[in-house]
């Protein structure tokens, strides 16, 4: 992933603890990601709502490079059917930009979930940023989304603080990044159909700079809720990775439960 001088882009949904990480080595650019729900005692049947943790990592072979030798294009984030979405948990809202103030400002009855980002300046320093995350308006084709809106502070030191996001002003880079939320295709394991995508694409399109960290958590009301059905007591996250050297990248992760 990358992130542009004037902008940040953002990946996905995040958090720790008692988890599981895996991950897959490419020659160019290699991922993992990490699963984590609490709590982790859950219903066999029923849908208990929770937090949502989803963290990935990106190492580059050429971080110094303005093409790290495969940024990510795409991420496509297949959930289990442990796991449900409730989109009617708060109003739609998708902020139109600004800093985090603004957000909360247009979106903050909207808000589920908040994180970091941090991402390589080509090799010169570390970019820091904040992440909000909005249950979003619907996009052109009638699809709900998840809104990534990533505040950084492109400068050397980069320096920033995520908290009491309604009065901060940190940060001189913004970017709003629409995941668009639909069903998992039917070529997945059985254990997949049925559950719920994040898709983050074009990604490339607004970033320059490698994303190396990601790292959000999200709890709203019943908008994410989880059981423990399946035999093996594991809660489970599928992520593909698009690169734009054409090269892809599946990563399985997963969280215990009982």
């Amino acid at each position: 992933m990358r992130i542009k001088r004037r902008s940040a882009v953002v990946l996905a949904l995040a958090a720790a603890g008692a988890l599981v990480t895996a991950g897959v080595a490419l020659a160019a650019a290699s991922s993992t990601v990490t699963l984590n729900f609490t709590p982790s005692n859950l219903p066999t049947t029923t849908f208990q709502s929770g937090k949502l943790g989803v963290h990935t990592h990106t190492n580059y072979t050429n971080p110094g490079n303005a093409n790290p030798g495969g940024a990510t294009q795409r991420a496509q984030l297949f959930f289990d059917d442990d796991f449900k979405i409730n989109t009617g948990a708060t109003p739609l809202c998708t902020p139109s930009g600004g800093d985090m103030a603004n957000a909360m400002s247009e979106c903050g009855s909207s808000l589920i979930g908040t994180g970091t980002a941090q991402a390589s300046a080509n090799g010169a320093f570390v970019i820091n940023g904040c992440v909000l995350v909005f249950n979003g308006k619907k996009n052109a084709a009638g699809q709900n989304t998840v809104v990534l809106f990533t505040r950084v502070n492109v400068t050397n030191p980069s320096t920033m603080t995520c908290g009491s996001p309604a009065t901060n002003h940190q940060g001189n880079t913004t970017i709003v990044l629409k995941g668009a939320l639909k069903g998992n295709p039917s070529t997945l394991t059985a254990d997949y159909v049925g559950g719920r995508q994040l898709d983050l694409n074009n990604i490339t399109s607004v970033a320059a700079f490698p994303l190396t960290d990601f790292n959000v958590s999200v709890q709203k009301g019943n908008f994410i809720q989880a059981r423990c059905h399946d035999g093996d007591h594991k809660l489970n996250l599928k992520t593909k990775f698009t690169y734009n050297d054409a090269t892809t990248q599946t990563v399985n992760s997963s969280k215990a439960c009982t």
